[in-house]
């Protein structure tokens, strides 16, 4: 039988994170709805067929897409839906742990119509020893908020789907974002631009595999800032202001007037990568007060933005 579904998931090394993360893919219950796995190895040292367990069941089709990684994420991501066999694609990473059902609920849900595009929570705070800066992760983008459409500012991978064919028709991911972060998103306006539905479920849920510190998010948010994010407000009108980009504009361009003046001088000063370095100190020390790591997050974002970065000045 065709697959009904394809789970797409580009992988680097994927160690003991997505070991893990195919076990729980062992244990999909579809309900015997066929589904495939297309596994994007972008460039491991080992291959992942020599490297890891691709045994599933009969119901479930396999294939590895291999390519010799240039570090760039949408290629990779485009290269998995190229091959794809069924009407939808699930796009994943592989340091996801998978509830049994997923896969099937996110194909109840397209067969319901809920919308084209069904996104689910990327929950990084399961762990009963989650430190405050996952369990703040875990409330920016949609966060909990009720099920319904949402904008596209919010698109993101990780345990998304939609029809096939809105990959094809719309192009996918565009390969100039060839450094951390901000395809998704990119992308997420392209659609919405077609009028394409996304719908949001917060009960629809994946566990995050990875711990990432809130260092290691303020580099890569510096990183987005500089390519991603910039590459889209550049391309995109709909995207003026994003992540508070209007606030880095020159002190004395339009509009001008006292507000507009003074905000923006208070963010030239926020920004100064001494007070940033300091803030991030305090926040992976102490962890609190929370509103901090919105800072140092939108503030990572904003010094990349500006062509600058915390850790060299």
């Amino acid at each position: 039988m065709k697959p009904e579904i394809s789970l797409q998931i580009p992988v680097k090394d994927g160690g003991d994170d997505f070991r893990e993360c195919l076990n729980s893919l062992r244990k999909q219950n579809t309900g015997g709805i066929p589904w495939e796995l297309i596994i994007i190895d972008d460039g491991s040292r080992i291959p992942v067929e020599d490297d890891f367990d691709l045994i599933f069941p009969d119901t479930v089709r396999v294939e590895i897409v291999h390519r010799k990684s240039s570090g760039n994420r949408p290629e990779a991501r485009n290269a998995g839906w190229q091959v794809a066999t069924a009407p939808l694609s699930f796009l994943s990473d592989g340091d996801i742990r998978f509830p049994e059902d997923i896969i099937l609920k996110h194909v109840e849900m397209h067969r319901q119509g809920c919308g084209n595009v069904i996104m689910g929570a990327r929950v990084n705070s399961w762990m009963q020893d989650a430190s405050p800066w996952q369990r703040w992760f875990d409330t920016r983008g949609m966060g909990s908020r009720a099920a319904g459409f949402f904008p596209a500012k919010y698109f993101v991978t990780g345990n998304i789907s939609l029809k096939t064919s809105l990959l094809r028709d719309n192009g996918g991911f565009d390969p100039v974002i060839d450094h951390y972060g901000g395809e998704d998103t990119e992308f997420g306006f392209r659609l919405a631009r077609k009028g394409v539905s996304l719908y949001w479920d917060p009960e629809l849920k994946v566990y995050h595999l990875d711990r990432v510190t809130v260092r290691e998010h303020s580099r890569k948010m510096v990183e987005y800032g500089g390519s991603g994010l910039k590459y889209t407000l550049d391309r995109m009108p709909e995207a003026e202001g994003l992540l508070g980009s209007n606030w880095i504009k020159p002190v004395f361009s339009k509009p001008v007037n006292p507000t507009t003046l003074s905000v923006r001088l208070l963010v030239k000063l926020v920004l100064l990568p001494p007070l940033y370095r300091c803030v991030l100190k305090w926040m992976e020390k102490f962890g609190k007060p929370s509103f901090l790591f919105t800072y140092l997050s939108v503030g990572g974002c904003l010094l990349g933005l500006s062509g600058r970065n915390f850790e060299n000045e």
